[in-house]
């Protein structure tokens, strides 16, 4: 994989959640979006949320090897300080990582210790942050080190068995696509292998049943109605992987995903970085690109970090 690749994954991943930002909680067909605009939380067109602000500490905490302290941190830094922004404002922080990121640092808790537990805190604020924790283990052959790596980062946050789970299927995806694989083969293959490396955490295991339906042969002939768009995190996997299945560019899968309603920057954001992951030859809309805000500060984290992945892999 080279540098230029790796840049288009996360940018992708940026201009997803940007293109998301102004029609997050609307209503399916309220709206038809194709273009940076203006909306929900009021920000220049181009602002991107959480998602990206979450993501980029993390590629920041990966390039250094820091530690899990060092990385919550840094989230810390962002939800009350406004640090990692496009517009030096922090908004958009779900409650879930919000009740982690105060474990941490009023409660201090121990970081791997910080994420919700309970069933009803499975929605999709760690799914959201973890692409580059996939890329940076695009080599790593060993199946049982990916699922320790992933299943520690989801926790800072969300410590349920099903947003674990959700991150093993989000995260293997991408390792399969970077590796050669094309979407469908993956969703062919994953379940069986997740299956034998879970072996022994029946926790984990029972939780792959509620992700069966994005594994079914005819998964992409679903009809759009039946798509639900929520940020519950069953909800925005299937969502995501049923766009890209349902799109032959990555533009066509950000249209298609952001146009579903309700959780929009989430779900394109994480559409848009499986699109990518899937079309490497390709590149998201240099026009939506170029309309992002604060690229200075994103270009800090993306450019270095590309730059290192590409000369190790």
């Amino acid at each position: 994989m080279q540098a230029y690749q790796i840049e288009n994954i996360l940018y992708a991943g940026v201009v997803g959640d940007a293109l998301g930002v102004p029609v997050e909680f609307d209503k399916r067909d309220s709206y038809y979006i194709d273009s940076m605009t203006t909306g929900t939380w009021e920000q220049p067109a181009g602002s991107w949320s959480d998602d990206t602000s979450f993501t980029l500490p993390l590629i920041e905490n990966l390039m250094a090897e820091q530690s899990y302290d060092d990385l919550m941190q840094k989230f810390v830094n962002y939800m009350f300080h406004n640090e990692y922004t496009p517009n030096g404002v922090a908004f958009g922080i779900g409650n879930t990582c919000a009740k982690a990121l105060r474990n941490w640092s009023v409660n201090h808790y121990p970081a791997l210790e910080c994420g919700d537990p309970s069933v009803e805190a499975n929605g999709n604020g760690a799914l959201m942050r973890l692409a580059p924790l996939a890329i940076h283990l695009a080599n790593e052959k060993d199946i049982s080190k990916r699922l320790d790596l992933e299943r520690e980062y989801t926790s800072l946050t969300h410590r349920h068995p099903r947003s674990i789970v959700a991150s093993y299927i989000y995260l293997e995806i991408i390792h399969d696509l970077l590796n050669g694989c094309s979407l469908r083969s993956s969703l062919d293959n994953l379940p069986n292998r997740l299956t034998k490396a879970l072996q022994g955490r029946f926790d984990e295991l029972k939780e792959l049943p509620y992700f069966e339906a994005m594994f079914q042969p005819d998964f992409a002939t679903t009809l759009r109605k039946e798509i639900k768009s929520s940020g519950y995190v069953v909800d925005t996997l299937l969502a995501s992987t049923w766009s890209v299945l349902n799109s032959t560019s990555i533009d066509g899968a950000v249209i298609l995903a952001v146009n579903l309603g309700e959780d929009t920057d989430t779900i394109a954001s994480i559409t848009a970085t499986l699109a990518s992951c899937e079309n490497l030859s390709d590149h998201i809309n240099d026009d939506w690109k170029s309309q992002l805000q604060n690229r200075p500060l994103l270009d800090k984290f993306i450019k270095p970090f590309a730059k290192k992945e590409a000369s190790e892999k």
